[in-house]
């Protein structure tokens, strides 16, 4: 009698070790986790940088809207493929956590590295 129960249990707990080994296919078009960490990372850099030059609000999305276009090109990442990109992972919010986990500690080692490249001066 329980011989069907203890089946039936191992066939569930099969396949929920093999579907929970499979990665979700992440499809054409879609930045992989580190392209969104670098472009990120680029666009944060610039928009600090830009937000001490003092000028009003208006002027800083000008600014921003110029540079951010500019980052683009120089990652090679079109404007549309990281907004895209950017809802993808926004729809898998543990994907998008070790997105920015990751962009935080880039952004944390590229601070240190300007630090001690100004002390060494």
């Amino acid at each position: 009698m329980h011989s069907w129960r203890i089946r039936l249990f191992s066939a569930v707990l099969t396949v929920l070790f093999f579907s929970c080994g499979e990665k979700e296919r992440v499809p054409d078009g879609i930045l992989t986790k580190d392209q969104m960490v670098g472009v990120l990372s680029e666009l944060y850099v610039m928009e600090q940088k830009i937000s001490t030059l003092g000028v009003k609000r208006d002027s800083l999305n000008q600014i921003f809207g110029v540079i951010k276009d500019e980052i683009f090109k120089k990652t090679g990442v079109t404007d549309s493929a990281f907004r895209r990109s950017l809802n993808y992972y926004m729809d898998r919010p543990q994907t998008l956590e070790v997105i920015y986990t990751t962009l935080i500690d880039s952004l944390n080692l590229r601070e240190q590295r300007l630090i001690s490249g100004g002390e060494k001066k």
